[in-house]
Order: structure tokens, then C-alpha cells, then sequence
């Protein structure tokens, strides 16, 4: 059911700081029910102009984006938005990600108890990431509804920058559901709840990004579903994903128990993030020996040595009203945009002072050279005749390794 703008501003009233969840006002479904009525949280709605103009520090600002279900939807036109600014909003999102293959604003409309507590869940699950400081980060929910229903087989390219999607529809209506991963967040999501539906499964996961960190686990399946994307689950169950997750526990992890036909990178025993083995049993410096251990991170960075040389001539012009500069390209080594300038700092100086134009390596120092002149003439006032610059820069890029080895196992039909 589409909300009104009435419970809109209703649940904009008395808000000073900024909102738990972000909606984009042509998708205003339970989903914005649930938050506002259910949940009793906060959210802000934008239009199209709004969220075009929002920067990747604005859509962080939330706790959670919420991209809802049409109420059972195939118009891709709905979400060209995402899709243009997919760029922008991505980086925003670091916290939990919930992507759900069917269309549950659709179904509670038609009255189906159990998509109601999926949606009430699932916008919760999506709010609840944490960094290791325990400070909010920010999730997506996304509900497909039926934009793939018809499709055999497709890639979700609204989240490409996340990592490489497939889906596939005409499933044939699949109504026995089963939950392979866990997470507080997720509060009382059972089976029943999923299941039953006329048509629970609208879209299937056939492939999703696996590895690290920054890696997807299936939260629900299809069961006993054979085809693309069927697999076998840490509880012995089998079937297809259609609803999937960044930040809950499969199945199996956590028991101390090294299983890589699970998709286990690490086991070390324990749910927790930021001792090496993720929650999802993924390494988190996104190196894994293979073997159940992860490998340290590896971060470069580059510094001045002697090990290089580039030298670079150039020579100022006569000048009787002001400092020449001279912008000589540093892009060889940073980024197109680094550039070294060199000026004298009066007419009449015998010093050359180099700066930056935008920021070099962290390690980078920044020196003066002095540089004797031709000799002056004077009428009547200094001239600079000319002055000779010659610059050497020294670089050496290294790789430093950081961090220790973790050794750790109006609704339409369903």
C-alpha cells in the first residue's frame, strides 16, 4: 500500500538531527509503515532531485536506505534512480545489506501475516550495523519485488557496486522457505513466516560476491529447489537463495569447525568482528591461506629515496612585476591532479620555494632550494634576468604488511 503524504509529515514532525532510515518518495510502501508505526523510528523522505543532489556523506548520515516493494512491481523505470547514483550511494553503505527476491509490501497488503514480520525484521537487520566501535554505519534494504519474475536469467546492475549479482525468475511459485543464517537483528523471522505465501520466491540468487569481508551468505532459500544457484547449507539443508545478506551468521560458522564447502574462510569459534575471523566466517583483511587461516592485510604507500632519480629543468622569464611559477606534473607516481609549483619569493630573492598544488603521499617532505641567479642588472631597479630551477625528486615505492596472522578455523497478484 502506497503511504500517504499525510504519514509522511506526521513522521518528519519534531525531527532535529537526522532520520534512522532514508526513503525516496516513489517508493513509500509498508516498508515505510514499518519503520514510522511499527518500529517506532525515524525516517526521511526525498524525492528524485534530492537524492540526485545527496553525496556519498549524506546518504551515511542514516542508519539505513530503504529501497521497498512496489507492491509487487516488474517496472524498472522505478529505479533508475539507484542505478544512476549507484556510484554515490554505495561507498555510503559499510553496515548490514539485506536483499530480499520477492515482493512482501505486496503480500501483507493481501493479507499475509508473515510478510509483515519479514519487512519489520528485515529494515531492523538493515539499521543495525556497527563498526567496531559501536557506532552506527549505514545498511540497504532492497526488495526486488517482481523485476526479475519473468526473467531467466539477469544481473541486479543496481548493485554492481557491490560486486557481480545474478538472479533468475520464473520459479514457479515456490512456497517453502528456510532460513540458513542468523543475527539478533533479525528478532523472531522464522520459517513460517516465509513460507506459504501463494508465491514466497519471485527471484532466485544465482551468484552474489563470496569472498572477505565485504561478502554475501545466503539468509533464506528456496528448499529442496534444484537448478542454478542450488547448493547444499551449513544445516544439511539444500535449495536456492532468494533472500541474501551481508552481516548474519551462516549456518555452521562459529562452531570452531574449518568447513570451505560451506564457504568458511575461517571458523575461530566465536560470532564476533574485529579479531581477524568475521562473524560470517570471512577473513577479514580479505586474505585467506586457503587452509582456514587469514593472512595480514597488505597496504602500500609510497616515499622519497635515493633509490631513483627524476630530473626536471626549467627556467623563469624576466620579470619586473611579480613571482613566475612553474608547475611541473607529479602524476608519474600519485594522481593526475599532483603537481609540484615553484615560484621566487620576490623579485629580487635568490630562493625558490616548492609547494604542492593537492596533497602528495603522507611521507612526502616538502623542501626549499635555493638557486643563485644570473647576475642583475640595475637601471633603476631590479630586474631578474632569468633563473635556472633544476629539481630531483626521489621515490621508492614499498609494501608494508600490517596486522597478524589469525590461525582460526492497490496490490496485484503474488
Amino acid at each position: 500500500m502506497k503511504i500517504s503524504t499525510a504519514g509522511i509529515f506526521t513522521g518528519l514532525l519534531g525531527i532535529v538531527c537526522a532520520e534512522d532510515y532514508l526513503f525516496i518518495d516513489t517508493l513509500l510502501y509498508d516498508e515505510y509503515d514499518s519503520v514510522i508505526n511499527h518500529l517506532n523510528q525515524t525516517a526521511k523522505v526525498v524525492n528524485e532531485t534530492e537524492w540526485m543532489a545527496m553525496t556519498t556523506a549524506d546518504f551515511a548520515q542514516y542508519k539505513a536506505i530503504v529501497i521497498s516493494d512496489p507492491d509487487g512491481t516488474d517496472d524498472p523505470t522505478l529505479y533508475a534512480f539507484l542505478d544512476d547514483t549507484k556510484d554515490v550511494w554505495g561507498p555510503a553503505v559499510t553496515g548490514n545489506i539485506i536483499l530480499i527476491g520477492t515482493d512482501p509490501s505486496n503480500h501483507e497488503n493481501l493479507g499475509t501475516e508473515g510478510a509483515g514480520v519479514l519487512i519489520d525484521n528485515a529494515v531492523s537487520f538493515a539499521a543495525a550495523g556497527e563498526d567496531l566501535t559501536g557506532k552506527s554505519i549505514t545498511g540497504l534494504y532492497f526488495a526486488l519485488s517482481h523485476l526479475y519474475d519473468t526473467i531467466d536469467n539477469d544481473t541486479v546492475l543496481y548493485l554492481s557496486y557491490f560486486g557481480d549479482f545474478g538472479v533468475h525468475g520464473n520459479l514457479g511459485c515456490y512456497d517453502t522457505a528456510h532460513i540458513v543464517a542468523s543475527s539478533p537483528a533479525l528478532g523472531t523471522l522464522s520459517d513460517p513466516d516465509l513460507s506459504n505465501w501463494g508465491c514466497s520466491v519471485h527471484e532466485a540468487f544465482t551468484r552474489y560476491p563470496t569472498v572477505g569481508i565485504n561478502a554475501f551468505q545466503a539468509l533464506a532459500i528456496a528448499q529442496d529447489v534444484a537448478g542454478d544457484g542450488s547448493r547444499t547449507f551449513g544445516d544439511g539443508t539444500a535449495g536456492v537463495p532468494y533472500i541474501i545478506s551481508r552481516g548474519a551468521t551462516p549456518s555452521g560458522c562459529g562452531d570452531g569447525r574449518f568447513d570451505p564447502t560451506l564457504g568458511e574462510e575461517c571458523d575461530d569459534g566465536n560470532l564476533l568482528n574485529g579479531d581477524g575471523c568475521s562473524l560470517s566466517c570471512k577473513c577479514e583483511s580479505g586474505r585467506s591461506d586457503g587452509n582456514g587461516n587469514c593472512l595480514p592485510r597488505i597496504e602500500s604507500s609510497t616515499s622519497l629515496n635515493s633509490t631513483s632519480t627524476i630530473p626536471i629543468s626549467t627556467s623563469f622569464a624576466n620579470s619586473t612585476t611579480g613571482p613566475n611559477t612553474l608547475t611541473v606534473p607529479f602524476n608519474n607516481f600519485t594522481t593526475a591532479t599532483t603537481a609540484l609549483t615553484a615560484a621566487p619569493t620576490s623579485n629580487s630573492s635568490t630562493s625558490m620555494t616548492i609547494t604542492t598544488a593537492s596533497s602528495l603521499p603522507a611521507s612526502t617532505t616538502i623542501i626549499t632550494i635555493s638557486s643563485s641567479p644570473p647576475p642583475m642588472v640595475y637601471p633603476v631597479y631590479p630586474i631578474i634576468i632569468g633563473v635556472e630551477i633544476i629539481i630531483y625528486i626521489d621515490i621508492i615505492e614499498f609494501c608494508a604488511i600490517k596486522g597478524r596472522s589469525t590461525s582460526r578455523k492497490s496490490a496485484v497478484p503474488p
